[in-house]
């Protein structure tokens, strides 16, 4: 939700002024394709990569020793897909322009706000305006935010199954289903360095544990 709010100047018939708040707010949820859509891809895209590593690449598993801290090749492919996707990042779904019009919008707003001989009837449209402007730049924010975990995902599930790259198998101590590993290290390597670290910590501690007890 958009909330646009400012502070309207009144002057009466005597020239006393006064002061109240105007606000208007709109809705910035995503688009709901953007929403099926990149979850389909993701989900699509496990699937596909773990028949291909099942039946087609067949890599030999990279063994990674249980006491180490941090997993250093996850942590290293969260990296790099970090740095990859960086560029690109900037050239897909630019938002630089609502972003503009956001702050432009609400400037205006503001300063018809400030002038106590326009009447509320005029300065009402323009926040209305603000709001839409900064709901229109929020969802592109969020679109943006959604597509991309899409595709970090997605190039996760792809290094994992390439490679033979499995974060469950390192640290369980039994069988571990291949899909399953296969989704858990692609969703985890497409989540970047700060979350993986944190997850890979918390696997470990956990492990260490149950391996104590």
């Amino acid at each position: 939700m958009a909330a646009i709010t400012v502070t309207n100047v009144n002057r009466d018939a005597t020239g006393a002024t006064s002061t109240t708040a105007m606000s208007s707010s709109k809705s910035a949820s995503p688009a709901k394709p953007v929403i099926w859509g990149s979850m389909i891809a993701v989900a699509a895209a496990a699937v596909l990569m773990w028949i291909l590593y099942r039946f087609a690449i067949k890599p030999p598993p990279l063994g990674i020793a249980k006491n180490y801290v941090p997993y250093a090749a996850v942590i290293a492919v969260a990296a790099a897909l970090e740095r990859l996707l960086e560029p690109v990042s900037q050239l897909f779904m630019p938002s630089d322009a609502a972003k503009d019009n956001a702050v432009k919008s609400k400037s205006e707003a503001q300063v018809a706000a400030a002038d106590p001989t326009k009447p509320a009837e005029d300065v009402k449209p323009l926040v209305d305006t603000a709001a839409d402007s900064q709901a229109e730049a929020d969802k592109l924010r969020t679109n943006r935010a959604i597509v991309f975990w899409a595709i970090a995902s997605i190039c996760g599930f792809v290094i994992s199954g390439s490679f033979g790259l499995f974060l469950l198998q390192s640290i369980a101590t039994g069988p571990v289903n291949s899909f399953l590993d296969l989704a858990v290290t692609g969703l985890t390597i497409g989540a970047g360095t700060k979350p993986t670290h944190d997850l890979i910590t918390s696997l470990q501690a956990k492990a260490a544990s149950s391996s104590g007890s």
